[in-house]
């Protein structure tokens, strides 16, 4: 953190001690997982069972085979939509179970 007397914002404070302290990609996963039912919208996120990050893959169990299926073509565009959402590169890959 910088040593002048100016006042920062709490964000930026706050980030700041994320990062010094290592916890910015269980944050990053954090978020990622929270951000899946909005990115993906209401329809999606009915057939998916659960989700979870882990070393930048994100990871979705899907309820059916044949949704799996669809949504494993898209999987780029889901990645890209996510990091989108995120502001930032936090997803690698998506993999659908």
């Amino acid at each position: 953190m910088p040593s002048s007397n100016q006042p920062q914002s709490l964000g930026s404070v706050l980030s700041e001690l994320v990062d010094r302290y290592g916890y910015r990609e269980r944050f990053d996963a954090a978020r990622a997982v929270e951000a899946w039912p909005e990115v993906v919208g209401e329809a999606i996120a009915n057939v998916t069972e659960q989700v979870w990050m882990r070393h930048g893959t994100l990871h979705v169990k899907v309820r059916s085979s044949a949704w799996r299926h669809q949504l494993q073509f898209q999987r780029q565009q889901w990645r890209e939509r996510m990091n989108q959402h995120l502001g930032r590169e936090v997803v690698d890959e998506v993999v659908f179970r």
